[in-house]
């Protein structure tokens, strides 16, 4: 028995129209996975049980054109609904994967025993098979063929399916397939009939050709339908893939320009505060306790004002990469807004933190070259560090927020933790606060004098004057309200007030007669620096008819830092008359820096280098060399805190004035004057024991 010539080539369209169907159909249903239509899989399977079943008949057709049979239409059914079956067992297993070797061989295998049940039904259906005739050797060889067939089969079709393959390529692994399975219908066919008596030939093979033509039209139909059906369908795909992509893209542009602050490249509070509820939502996952640090700069509007607006950004990129090279990769720092920082470490300890915050301090402790100036500026932090199953979102930025606020009132450059103690001293300085605002308009404040005393004559020479605060409140001494005031801006209004004040009482007093004396005013850093200062003193002393060189402003080191300022507003105060003073002297850095730069008229030295005098030679000696120094300087030296007669007697040697309780504490003006009054009865100059009020 042998192939007929004219319908091999026919068969070897028919399975490869079949192999590239097949390629088709299954990467379309495991692209499409879920979404395809039940009818969508009906279609598939009856396409390619088609093709199955019609590659079979053909094949078998191609060995019989020349000889008679009679077709048995009930076993050529039963063979169509096992190719229909080998069709739906390939495409539902197909899209799924085969994840380990067992489950390989046990798809391998069932596979190819249903590959033989539609070639034994086939021919079945076509010719009368006789067992007995099998040939061992083509058995065999279609066994092999099959089993390696469905064996390699499946590795191509899930290898061509992981990737996007081309055309060409799809027909080229379409023509392989459909050689193979070729090769496999003959020898199948074999099997059966090499050792059989061949039929009676028949008169021609018309009938069988134009059969064979027949199911080789309505096969390759069906195929070309599914597969156009699919092909548009997954062209559709593609596209929509495409657009899904561009969209994906878009959004993740999107996201990424709305996730960052556009100047530094970090997150930014959009981020934040998306990342702090997962990181809150994650509390069954292992996350039990969230800490935020918030960081602020001390000072930034003065860099602003130094370098510009432009390199104040390039500050804050240079600050952003120092500050990502000392936090550890797990945590990702973001910008809230202006120069405020803020990042969050899930399950830590106070520990850590502690080392973290000391490390970024010396981080940002070395000044960046900007412009060919040196720029630094400290940093305050705020932690707050909380259970998650304790706090909620606004709850623990609002901690770590009044933690900041406590580090940059209390300590420049310096952090500080939450804790309820911390709220109970906001709600204090909230009060203060309210209270503030209101106290001027009520009259709650006063002034005190305190008297400064020539050592050398026993003579009053001045007064400081002292603000005092009879508040709603109870007692507020000034080292807790001023403080308050300062940063509320209140300090303008109520130093003014003061200013005023004091000029006043000494108009009152120059009115009596009364000695020359000078007043001194203490005045805040943000008063002082205020640009219109000088003519608001020089406006008070016109108003109270005062001399100028019986006013003496006094200010603090801390005013000192910034020298081109500060030099510019010591000179318009200069021109008008108004002497200058250095307050606590000797406890800040800038002290020899400060009486280096600009002039002063008198340096007040601080209570505590006094109190360590007796008893210690060393503090004796520096504070003589202090004393000396102002003198070399030609400005007056004033040391405060004299308490005792030891004290008195110790520093009337150095012929300089003196401020303390030995002398009078402060007092409302009406009893300084009493206490003026027992010290100018003193006969000649001689200096007495403390006067009693």
């Amino acid at each position: 028995m042998f192939p007929h010539a004219s319908l091999i080539f026919l068969s070897i369209i028919v399975s490869i129209a079949t192999s590239y169907t097949i390629l088709i159909l299954i990467e379309y249903i495991s692209r499409r996975e879920k979404t395809v239509h039940s009818r969508t899989k009906v279609l598939a399977v009856l396409a390619l049980g088609s093709g199955f079943f019609g590659m079979q008949i053909i094949g078998i057709l191609t060995f019989v054109a020349q000889y008679r049979f009679t077709p048995r239409f009930g076993l050529l059914v039963l063979g169509l609904m096992a190719a229909c079956l080998l069709a739906a067992y390939i495409i539902k297993i197909i899209p799924k994967g085969i994840k380990s070797r067992s489950d390989t061989a046990k798809r391998v295998l069932f596979t190819a025993v249903l590959i033989k049940a539609v070639h034994f039904l086939g021919l079945s259906g076509i010719l009368n098979v006789r067992f007995w005739a099998i040939s061992p050797g083509y058995y065999l060889l279609s066994a092999a063929i099959v089993l390696t067939m469905s064996y390699f089969a499946f590795r191509f079709v899930r290898q061509s399916n992981a990737k996007q393959v081309t055309e060409k390529k799809r027909f080229k692994h379409a023509a392989v397939m459909g050689f193979v399975l070729t090769l496999l219908h003959y020898t199948s066919t074999n099997t059966f009939y090499s050792n059989m008596a061949l039929p009676a030939a028949a008169t021609d093979g018309i009938w069988v050709i134009s059969t064979a033509l027949f199911v080789a039209l309505i096969v390759s139909l069906l195929l070309l339908f599914a597969a156009n059906l699919a092909l548009v369908d997954l062209h559709a795909l593609k596209t929509e893939n495409g657009l899904l992509q561009q969209v994906k893209d878009s959004e993740n542009r999107f996201r990424t320009l709305a996730y960052t602050d556009q100047l530094t490249g970090v997150p930014n509070r959009h981020w934040f505060f998306a990342h702090l509820r997962e990181l809150m939502d994650s509390a069954e996952e292992g996350t039990e306790s969230i800490a935020v640090v918030l960081l602020d700069f001390d000072d930034f509007k003065s860099i602003n004002d130094l370098i510009g607006q432009v390199g104040g950004d390039q500050f804050l990129r240079e600050i952003v990469e120092r500050l990502n090279g000392v936090l550890p990769e797990t945590i990702s720092l973001a910008r809230l807004g202006g120069d405020e920082f803020i990042f969050v470490i899930p399950n830590t300890n106070k520990e850590f933190l502690e080392q973290l915050c000391r490390t970024i301090l010396l981080a940002i402790e070395e000044p960046l070259q900007i412009g060919g100036r040196s720029v630094s500026s400290a940093v305050s932090l705020g932690i707050s560090c909380q259970k998650v199953a304790e706090l909620q979102e606004e709850s623990l930025i609002k901690q770590a927020d009044l933690a900041l606020f406590m580090a940059k009132s209390t300590e420049k450059e310096s952090y500080e933790f939450f804790s309820p103690e911390l709220l109970d001293s906001s709600i204090r300085k909230q009060e203060i606060t309210s209270a503030l605002q209101q106290a001027l308009g009520n009259g709650e404040f006063s002034v005190h004098y305190q008297p400064q005393i020539e050592l050398s004559s026993g003579r009053v020479i001045g007064f400081e004057a002292l603000l005092r605060w009879n508040s709603t409140l109870g007692a507020v001494p000034p080292s807790e309200f001023i403080p308050v005031a300062e940063e509320c801006g209140a300090i303008h209004s109520i130093g003014e007030w003061v200013l005023r004040e004091a000029c006043e009482q000494l108009s009152v007093w120059r009115q009596e007669g009364r000695p020359d004396v000078h007043v001194s005013v203490n005045v805040s850093a943000k008063q002082f620096l205020d640009l219109e200062f000088a003519e608001k003193v020089s406006a008070i002393l016109s108003a109270t008819d005062v001399p100028a060189k019986c006013l003496e402003i006094e200010i603090t080191e801390s005013v000192m830092i910034d020298l081109d300022t500060a030099a510019g507003l010591v000179e318009e105060l200069q021109d008008i008359g108004v002497k200058l003073a250095i307050d606590d002297f000797g406890t800040g850095y800038s002290s020899l820096n400060a009486v280096k730069n600009i002039q002063i008229d008198t340096l007040k030295i601080d209570k505590s280098l006094v109190d360590e005098v007796l008893g210690s030679d060393r503090s004796m000696a520096i504070l003589a060399t202090i004393i000396e120094l102002g003198k070399n300087l030609g400005a007056d030296v004033v040391v405060e805190g004299l308490e005792t007669l030891e004290q008195v007697d110790l520093m009337r040697q150095y012929e300089i004035i003196g401020q303390g309780y030995y002398f009078s504490r402060p007092l409302p003006a009406d009893k300084a004057v009493r206490v003026w009054d027992k010290y100018l009865e003193q006969p000649e100059g001689l200096f007495h024991a403390p006067i009693l009020y």
